[in-house]
C-alpha cells in the first residue's frame, strides 16, 4: 500500500510479539503512518450496500394481452374469419421451416391441440409473463420472450430432427422461465456471491424437468402436446437473454428500445407471421 503512494519502505521480521516492523525513512513516518490509518479505516467500512430494484407494476396488461392472443386464433377459426386451417399452415413443423416457412416459429406459438392444452399454456404464460414484467415492464417483457421462444423455434427448425409438427405457447412459457431464473440469477451473485445465489436457477431448471419433459414419437405426423425439445430450447434461448439483459450493456440496449415500440413489435410480428401463413 505504501508503494502504491509512493512511500519506499520495507518489512523486517523481528519476532517476539511484534512479528513485524514496517521500515520507512524518518522523513517519511508521519506521512506514511497517515496513509497506514487511512487504509485500516477504509478496510474496516462496511461494503456499500446495494438496493434492489423496486418491482415495476402494471403487469396484469401485458398478461392479459397474451391471453388475449391466445385465444383470439381459435376464436378466429370458430367464426370462419380464416381463409386457411390454421394448423395446415400454421404447426411447428422442422422440415417446413427449413424449407423456408420460418414464420411457423411465430404462429405456432398461438396454436393449441386441445382445450387443456391451451388452458394450461394461458395459465402458466401469464403467471410467468407477470413475473417478467416485475423486472423490464410488460412490453419490453413480452418482447424478450416472444424473441427467446421464436429464436427456439427456429434453432429447432434448423435442427430439423425428424418427421414430427407440434404447436403451443409452451416453449414462450419456457422461455419465459429461463429469462426470470437466469436474470434473477445473474443479478444477485453480482451483489452476493455465496449458494442461496443459485436457487433462482435451479429452480427453474428443476421447474423444467418437472413439467417440461414427456414422451413424443418423432415417427407420428403430429406429436404429442408435450414437446421436450422445444420446451428445453425455450428455457435454453430464455436463460440466455436473461444473463444478456442483466448486464450493464444489456440492460442499456434494453432501456433504449421505447416501451411503446416494444409493445407494437409482438403483436405486429405475429400478424404479419399469419399474414404469410395465411396466403402460402
Amino acid at each position: 500500500m505504501l508503494v502504491a503512494v509512493g512511500i519506499a519502505s520495507e518489512v523486517e521480521f523481528v519476532g517476539g510479539d511484534i512479528g513485524y516492523e514496517v521500515l520507512v525513512e524518518a522523513v517519511v513516518r508521519e506521512q506514511a503512518l497517515h496513509q497506514l490509518w487511512m487504509y485500516e479505516q477504509e478496510r474496516r467500512q462496511p461494503p456499500p450496500s446495494v438496493e434492489p430494484a423496486r418491482p415495476i407494476g402494471g403487469g396484469w396488461r401485458g398478461s392479459l394481452a397474451y391471453i388475449a392472443v391466445l385465444l383470439l386464433v381459435p376464436f378466429a377459426q370458430a367464426q370462419g374469419w380464416l381463409r386457411q386451417d390454421p394448423y395446415a399452415v400454421g404447426v411447428m413443423d422442422p422440415a417446413r421451416i427449413h424449407a423456408g416457412e420460418w414464420w411457423r416459429a411465430l404462429t405456432a406459438l398461438t396454436l393449441h391441440w386441445d382445450a387443456s392444452h391451451l388452458l394450461g399454456n394461458l395459465s402458466g404464460g401469464a403467471l410467468l409473463g407477470l413475473s417478467a414484467a416485475q423486472f423490464w415492464g410488460s412490453a419490453r417483457a413480452w418482447l424478450l420472450i416472444t424473441l427467446a421462444a421464436v429464436s427456439a423455434n427456429l434453432v429447432e427448425g434448423v435442427l430439423d430432427l425428424g418427421r414430427y409438427v407440434s404447436a403451443g405457447a409452451s416453449t414462450a412459457v419456457f422461455a419465459a422461465l429461463g429469462l426470470v431464473a437466469a436474470h434473477a440469477w445473474r443479478s444477485r451473485a453480482q451483489r452476493n456471491r455465496n449458494l442461496r445465489d443459485w436457487v433462482p436457477l435451479v429452480a427453474g431448471i428443476a421447474l423444467l424437468g418437472m413439467f417440461g419433459a414427456g414422451a413424443q414419437d418423432p415417427q407420428a405426423p403430429v406429436s404429442d402436446p408435450t414437446n421436450v425439445l422445444s420446451h428445453a430450447l425455450g428455457f435454453a434461448m430464455g436463460a440466455l437473454l436473461g444473463l444478456a439483459v442483466a448486464t450493464a450493456r444489456g440492460a442499456r440496449w434494453l432501456a433504449a428500445i421505447p416501451a411503446w415500440l416494444a409493445a407494437v413489435l409482438t403483436p405486429a410480428a405475429l400478424l404479419g407471421a399469419w399474414a404469410l401463413a395465411m396466403h402460402s
